[in-house]
């Protein structure tokens, strides 16, 4: 009698490791989108950047990135970014074939080589190749439900990145707080 369940409790953990991926995706995917709270750090050539802030997630074509001195709005090719410490507002398009960390979030495997998944005692990890950029990384998601909970990314070049998923809750629940731009210099990179 224990050796079945022992076999069905193994092919659970088995198929539930080849779909991480898909789980994660479905779960950043869902009408309304996913607001997560996140702890953002960078190091590059000896210099450190952190920071930390909300990411409103619609869809691949459409978040926000909000945190104490600048936000960053993607919405379809078209890039924001709206620096509250200097007062500036800069548009430009997204560069073709670029890939950002949401990217990864966003779950576009058309850039992202996914590998097989690992099942750690955190969760499970995901690990992930960027060949275009030469960067590899790795996503942590809890295995029930494909909730990420962190993502490093590195570089040949020494680059790293990690960012912490420190909380997550459905999209509508939270509201984007407004910015009067009204006043701010205007730079238009569009071409």
């Amino acid at each position: 009698m224990k050796k079945p369940f022992i076999m069905f409790i193994l092919i659970q953990l088995l198929w539930s490791q080849n779909n991480a991926y898909k789980k994660f995706q479905a779960y950043m995917n869902i009408p309304g989108g996913r607001t997560l709270s996140i702890h953002f750090y960078q190091e590059q050539s000896g210099r450190y950047f952190e920071s930390t802030g909300f990411l409103y997630y619609q869809d691949d074509l459409d978040y926000v990135f909000d945190e104490e001195e600048q936000r960053v709005i993607y919405n379809d090719g078209l890039i924001t970014t709206i620096n509250k410490t200097t007062q500036q507002v800069i548009y430009d398009y997204s560069i073709e074939n670029d890939i950002s960390v949401l990217d990864i979030l966003s779950g576009k495997e058309d850039k992202i080589i996914i590998e097989e998944p690992i099942l750690e005692k955190n969760g499970s990890k995901i690990p992930f190749l960027v060949s275009d950029w030469n960067m590899k990384g790795y996503l942590l998601v809890i295995p029930g439900t494909g909730e990420p909970k962190m993502i490093t990314i590195e570089s040949s070049d020494d680059m790293k990145i990690i960012i912490k998923i420190l909380s997550s809750e459905l999209g509508q629940l939270k509201q984007i707080p407004s910015i009067d731009i009204a006043g701010y210099e205007i730079i238009d990179l569009r071409e």
